[in-house]
């Protein structure tokens, strides 16, 4: 008996341990700690002034609770009363206002709108078509989205109908019934039909036949003072944070999205839809009714089917859900019917957060752990707008600070009013066309990328930093138009227009950046949507190409101005050089650093264009993939700074495998140097001819390989970055799917399109960094030439240099030169304390390196004496004053084929009369101060030389073994006429010579031996 009484109890245990679910949602201590981790950490993401979740389970709530504020400023915590809007889930209550109606019978589902409002008549494809009460609660009735735009701002009773007449006429999307397409004004037209078949108003018949019966006894219809301390206070996110907003009445929306609840009603509207809250009083076969998904269209891309005010989803044993967002509000409602478990979530700002808290709730509650991408529309507005503003005020800053430039720059008379002919007029006419056009294409950006609604829309629903930053954009690009059409009329020669550049380059990039987001968007949007995207994409290509255009124009100009600058700052630097600086440094060098390394430098042009037009493309990309998903960006931003980080190594040693064949190319041009110059010498001997060619082909090719290997190392390195970025799409496409589990298959197809289009711009940065290599590397030679020329102490006292003095004294006082100072077998000159004065002729003799050509440069000031010093006419003199004093002729000499510093033009009979003298005058014309032929002997050349020194006419005349080269006819002429006539002329002379034949023609001579002076 005993047993038999034990066996109920046990079947009873048995039959509980089936019945009872396999996951529970019993909220221990832990979970309540990953749930409030969660939330915290997401309300931060989201910036979330305050939230309230509530969670139930059967027909408890399990959890309820505020976080944050529900008035920031006086620091009012969310409680269990405090109220919110709940947006687009008052779709809910008033789709059972309708169900209520038809099963009283008043209405019928089928019914068409018309037969309640006669005059609501919409069009599909220029046609009146019928809509049906049904097609409106399940989205279907092909109404655009875009209606949301025309709902009035409106506090009025009649508002709801004053919202349903903006469809009047409208055109449909889609065939009524045709399929899914949210548009939140078809609840506003249910709400319409519940007033016309009532009689009575929307917020009557819901708070009596809904509310009430559902004992929702804190859920409210209207904002009045009774519940006006309860009400949270409503926010937008505004520079990086939440800033209280007071968003417009929209009573005529009530309908679709303005009921105010309250956490606690929200845990009784959970029970009342899963049918575990017995206080209700409502007919639950409607709400069961309300369920049931419209099975007449594919369900969406997310799996889910639209029910009355509800989304349902497969998924498990079964989720409905819905979201609701408004300016300042938003909530999110989800429950699972099986389990009996359902949690809401009341947020005070439009954040798509609220959502994915409510929906990471649920997965823990699962035991999951639930992670998706968050694309949240405001906090990305807010972010692009505040960049946006950033880079508007410096274009504004910088527009200002150059207009004001300009104006001062016209006023200094630097700027030149230029008068435009009809081909300026065109391209300002154009101008104008295109900047009015780019004005209308930022217009129209909600109208194409945001479904159809308007700027006004915008500023309502996103951050009031849209605004500010569409305003900004607005006058930045005017200012910089208006700019560059101000200094297209005031010109200014040689002005480089940085910030015009600038703004193109920007423009540019963007533009190429734009031609691929209207193709990613256009490939799965509508043949309507397509032909609005074709105008960004035209806007695009124009953008890109005329800024491409413009850009490389003035670069070409820039870059041109830049090698003409830099030659001419090496040749001014090594005119500026002392004699003895200019020795030190390698002829070579100097040939190749004005030849090759400033045409390098020339290739500035497309380096900087396309470098910074792909990089201002890779970044606007950049920006794109982290709208689409944030940590998809993240995960590829790390891919690529570790590929770039290997190519950043491999291009170090590319650089300088690049310098040492630069190097090297410096010892080429010596040699071409010594075969220009000792070509004579080179052809009287064969050996020598062979092993300098030897040597010369021994240079050549170890240039060849070191220039074989740079090339190499520059490919490899090209190859690399080519290789290391399609890996870097390969593991987009399989290692990113492994670490974000929830990451949807579109996404990743939009971010490798992305990626794949960001090639192109990749490898035109790759491209650019072996030629970015090879300018800085000749910038890095013109700069170390220029440093060496500036280092030398060219500068010197102008004053008494052009100073005409017909009697002169120079005073060496305690004169040296050193060779070699630091070096233990050092040549030294001097000391030397000798005059010279005008009038007299002086002879230097002595052997060879015994000093006499030291002695000359030391006396001609192109060395400057290691001691003691050099005074003229009791004036201590420096190095280019005394050059001033002197013409001559050195052994070395070299003759220009033009007569610079010499007023050729009232020496015409002079210099007929010095060419009759020297026998020149059958072999050389002057024609406007040119010799038309300088291919002359070397005796002949010397004559000529001495011409130039004649008519330059100084005080004093040196000349360096200038009759060696003459036959003994010239050579008696020059010592027995032409040095006694410079005598005459009261000029001081002094001759470097061997004659020994003719020392008598000499008032003193001068002996030089190992350095040191004998007279």
């Amino acid at each position: 008996m005993k047993n038999f009484n034990g066996l109920p109890a046990v079947l009873i245990i048995f039959l509980c341990m089936i019945l009872l679910p396999f996951k529970t949602y019993a909220l221990t201590d832990d979970t309540n700690i990953k749930i409030e981790k969660f939330i915290k950490e997401n309300m931060d993401k989201g910036k979330i002034p305050g939230l309230f979740v509530t969670v139930v389970k059967d027909d408890k709530t399990v959890y309820e609770k505020g976080f944050g504020y529900s008035d920031v400023e006086k620091k009012e915590r969310v409680t269990l009363k405090s109220l919110f809007e709940i947006g687009s889930n008052s779709k809910a209550f008033t789709a059972l206002g309708i169900l209520k109606l038809q099963k009283e019978g008043l209405i019928e589902l089928n019914d068409e709108v018309t037969d309640y409002i006669p005059w609501l008549k919409v069009k599909y494809k220029g046609r009146e078509v019928p809509v049906t009460i049904e097609q409106l609660l399940h989205h279907t009735s092909g109404i655009p989205f875009k209606t949301i735009d025309n709902i009035p701002v409106s506090n009025d009773d009649n508002a709801i109908d004053e919202t349903v007449r903006t469809l009047i006429g409208i055109e449909l999307d889609s065939e009524p019934g045709e399929r899914f397409q949210y548009a939140t004004i078809n609840y506003d037209v249910l709400g319409l039909i519940i007033e016309k078949v009532t009689g009575s108003s929307y917020e009557e018949y819901i708070e009596e036949n809904i509310l009430k019966p559902m004992g929702l006894n804190n859920t409210y219809l209207y904002r009045d003072e009774d519940i006006g301390e309860n009400v949270a206070k409503g926010y937008k996110i505004e520079f990086l944070k939440p800033a209280l907003y007071d968003a417009p009445t929209y009573r005529g929306n009530k309908p679709a999205g303005y009921i105010m609840s309250n956490g606690e009603d929200m845990g009784k509207w959970l029970k009342i839809q899963m049918e575990t809250y017995n206080s209700s009083r409502f007919d639950r076969e409607l709400i069961e009714e309300s369920h049931n998904p419209n099975r007449k269209v594919p369900p969406l891309e997310d799996g889910s089917s639209y029910a009355d005010g509800w989304y349902v989803y497969q998924r498990g044993g079964g989720e409905i859900s819905h979201g609701g967002n408004n300016p300042n509000y938003s909530s999110f409602i989800l429950f699972r019917p099986e389990d009996k478990a359902g949690i809401a979530v009341l947020g005070n700002t439009n954040s798509e957060y609220v959502g994915y808290i409510a929906r990471g709730i649920n997965g823990i509650l699962q035991g999951e752990d639930y992670y998706e991408d968050v694309n949240d529309l405001n906090k990305n507005a807010d972010m692009i707008s505040v960049l946006l503003i950033l880079i508007s005020v410096l274009i504004i800053a910088g527009t200002l600070f150059f207009t004001v430039k300009a104006l001062k720059e016209v006023l200094r008379k630097e700027r030149i009013l230029n008068k435009k002919d009809s081909k300026g007029i065109f391209k300002f006419i154009f101008s104008l066309i295109f900047m009015i056009g780019l004005s209308y294409s930022i217009y129209l950006i909600p109208n194409i990328l945001y479904r159809g609604v308007s700027w006004d829309f915008v500023f309502v629903w996103l951050p009031k930093t849209v605004k500010t930053a569409l305003y900004l954009v607005y006058i930045s690009i005017w200012a910089v138009y208006v700019y560059s059409v101000f200094i297209s009329l005031y010109k200014k020669e040689g002005d480089k227009s940085i910030l015009i550049l600038s703004v193109l380059s920007v423009l540019s990039g963007f533009g190429n950046a734009l031609i691929i987001f209207t193709i990613n968007m256009a490939i799965r949007s509508g043949n309507d949507e397509k032909v609005k995207l074709l105008m960004y994409f035209i806007l695009g290509i124009i953008l890109y190409v005329y800024g491409q255009r413009i850009m490389r124009i003035r670069m070409i100009e820039i870059t041109n101005g830049i090698v003409y600058s830099k030659r001419m700052e090496i040749v001014k630097g090594l005119l500026k050089t002392p004699y003895n600086k200019f020795e030190e440094i390698d002829k070579g060098r100097i040939q190749s650093t004005l030849n090759n390394d400033t045409e390098t430098i020339s290739r500035f042009v497309n380096i900087i264009i396309s470098g910074v037009t792909s990089a201002i493309t890779l970044i606007c990309c950049f920006i794109y993939l982290g709208f689409i998903n944030i940590y998809a960006l993240l995960l590829s931003v790390i891919i690529i700074l570790f590929i770039a980080g290997i190519y950043y190594l491999v291009g170090r040693y590319a650089n300088r495998i690049g310098e040492e064949a630069r190097d090297l190319q410096n010892i080429f041009f010596k040699f071409i140097n010594d075969l220009i110059g000792g070509f004579k010498e080179l052809s009287l001997n064969g050996k020598r001819k062979e092993e300098f060619q030897e040597d010369l082909e021994e240079s050549c090719d170890r240039y060849k390989v070191k220039r074989g290997q740079s090339a190499l190392a520059f490919a490899n390195m090209f190859v690399v970055g080519e290789l290391l970025f399609t890996l870097a799409i390969g593991a987009v496409v399989f290692i990113l799917p492994l670490i974000l589990k929830n990451l949807k298959e579109v996404i990743l197809e939009s971010y490798v399109f992305i990626l794949l289009y960001m090639t192109g711009p990749v490898h035109g940065i790759l491209n650019a960094i072996p030629n970015a290599i090879e300018v800085r590397i000749s910038l890095k030679r013109i700069n170390g030439l220029l440093s060496q020329i500036s280092s030398s102490d060219g500068k010197n006292n102008d004053s008494g240099i052009n100073k005409k003095e017909d009697k002169i004294i120079l005073k060496l006082k305690g004169i040296e030169y050193v060779y070699d100072k630091d070096g233990e077998n050092s040549f030294k000159v001097g000391p030397i304390d000798y005059e010279f004065k005008s009038g007299e002729i002086f002879f230097i003799t002595g052997g060879n390196g015994s000093g006499k050509s030291t002695l000359a440069k030391l006396l001609t000031g192109l060395y400057v004496p290691s001691k003691g010093y050099i005074t003229l006419n009791g004036n201590r003199v420096s190095g280019r004053e005394l050059s001033e004093k002197y013409s001559g002729v050195f052994s070395d000499f070299y003759l220009f084929d033009k007569l610079y510093g010499i007023d050729y033009k009232d020496k015409e009979e002079e210099i007929r009369k010095y060419l009759e003298i020297l026998q020149l005058d059958n072999k050389v014309r002057i024609k406007e101060g040119k010799f038309d032929t300088i291919k002359l002997s070397t005796g002949q050349k010397k004559r000529l030389a001495l011409l130039v020194a004649y008519l330059e006419d100084r005080p004093i005349y040196i000349f360096d073994e200038w009759a060696a080269d003459q036959d003994p006819e010239f050579r008696l002429f020059f010592y027995d006429t032409i040095l006694p006539e410079l005598k005459e002329r009261g000029k001081c002379v002094i001759a470097i010579t061997h004659d020994d034949r003719y020392f008598n023609v000499a008032d003193k001579i001068i002996k030089m031996d190992m350095g040191s002076f004998q007279i």
